[in-house]
């Protein structure tokens, strides 16, 4: 009885480790890229490129019109 536990634990412990190895989380990573709203990320991220170019834009305008005033 003691040989049928002890084998039957390391066939669960044989099991658990191989359920969590590594191999298949490499193709996760490229699934991470192309995932259902890519195209609205990518929209978002477009959108805030342009609010870092005008609030740059912004900044120099500023900057301009307070060396015009002294």
């Amino acid at each position: 009885m003691r040989y049928l536990s002890k084998m039957f634990l390391l066939l669960i412990l044989c099991l658990f480790f191989t359920a969590c190895s590594d191999e298949n989380n490499s193709g996760n990573a490229n699934a991470n890229k192309k995932h259902v709203f890519k195209e609205k990320t990518d929209t978002i991220d477009t959108a805030k490129e342009v609010e870092g170019m005008i609030l740059d834009s912004a900044k120099e305008t500023r900057k301009a019109i307070e060396q015009q005033v002294e």
